[in-house]
């Protein structure tokens, strides 16, 4: 039995309430309740010609927390031309009454940091309360993209829910904030939305996921591939925009080939791919072929290696691994057009969240 599915059957639709023509305004706003094993975030960036790279999210309430009622985080992190990455603000914790999340539209307030957006534009401020901050304002340059409903079901009985909403390419304005010194940036950048009933850890072995920004093109992709209990299904989420319309132009319907290329990660002392090499064919023919390769380690995280024993001994009880990181990375998509192969290359920023432990099984 399937344990893992994009909901995109008309059934799914009508069940969610979701219009399958079309992306409208309100599924960018509060999707859940903030009730124990539920979780919503909102998540931003840029990348500047001149070397800027800045990720921001906003967290209203983690699957993970056991108690009702919101848990607001906001974060940023600031990589400078230098390549020197400030995280001094990438976790700031708030009280539940200090959150604000609209319903109509992207409208999120922690703290004193806010965004606030309609899918054509947003403004993102991030308080500099621990030395990184940012004032930015992004303009859309293609269309949201939702593929299905936006949710992954997990389970026997679609019981749990993953998601993914976005627009996959902004023009990004403003300034940045870096111990005290104002810098401004002019690049591109990402926004997505995500809400769930079902803690990362236990949905999913690892994924990856990025966009890539070419001349004529703008991809997305999230890889997933599931936890041992739900059979390590591969559920790809991938989509091409022509950036002359905005308009999606191919979009997978699951059929892919991967093959990676693997190398050991120091600090986590796990095999992460430094390359992948995706190809897309759907049933009616098309075909696009996608390749990511890793140029610079911007963020590593290792769950379980900084954990402390106690921790590890839970993580070891139930499989667990956990490690992660966030690639600058160049990427080259390969796609045919009035009877022409085309390929286009670019920088990209892509994460790769590891959570299972080694399993061939998963192939990562």
């Amino acid at each position: 039995m399937i344990k893992a599915r994009l909901m995109n059957k008309p059934e799914d639709f009508k069940k969610l309430g979701v219009d399958p023509q079309q992306v409208e305004l309100w599924e960018d706003g509060k999707r859940n309740e903030p009730k124990p094993g539920y979780g919503e975030e909102y998540y931003f960036d840029a990348i500047t010609a001149d070397g800027f790279k800045v990720v921001i999210y906003f967290h209203a309430s983690s699957p993970m927390d056991k108690i009702d009622g919101y848990t607001p985080e906001a974060g940023i992190m600031v990589t400078t031309p230098d390549g020197k990455t400030h995280s001094e603000g990438f976790l700031m914790k708030y009280a539940p009454e200090q959150i604000h999340l609209g319903t109509e539209k992207c409208d999120i307030q922690v703290g004193q940091h806010t965004a606030i957006g309609d899918f054509k534009t947003y403004d993102v401020h991030i308080e500099p309360e621990k030395g990184v901050g940012a004032d930015l304002h992004y303009e859309a340059l293609v269309n949201p993209f939702r593929q299905g409903t936006a949710e992954v079901a997990l389970g026997e009985h679609d019981e749990y829910f993953y998601t993914d909403l976005s627009v996959p390419k902004l023009a990004v304005t403003g300034t940045v904030s870096v111990n005290g010194q104002k810098y401004e940036i002019n690049g591109q950048g990402y926004h997505d939305h995500q809400w769930m009933n079902i803690s990362q850890l236990q949905a999913w072995h690892h994924w990856l996921w990025g966009h890539l920004y070419t001349e004529n093109y703008t991809v997305v992709i999230y890889d997933f591939v599931t936890s041992e209990r739900f059979d390590f299904t591969n559920v790809p989420l991938f989509g091409v925009f022509d950036n002359q319309t905005g308009k999606l132009i191919f979009e997978t319907d699951g059929n892919i080939e991967r093959q990676t290329k693997l190398y050991l990660q120091k600090k986590t002392q796990k095999e992460f791919p430094k390359v992948s090499n995706y190809v897309f064919k759907n049933n009616d023919g098309t075909e696009v072929k996608f390749k990511v390769e890793a140029k610079q380690e911007i963020e590593i995280r290792d769950m379980y290696g900084d954990a402390q024993p106690e921790i590890k001994q839970q993580f070891d009880a139930i499989g667990l691994k956990p490690a992660y990181v966030r690639y600058f990375a160049k990427g080259i998509l390969t796609l045919k057009r009035d009877e022409q192969e085309i390929t286009e290359a670019g920088d990209m920023i892509y994460e790769y969240p590891y959570i299972g432990k080694e399993d061939e099984r998963a192939n990562v």
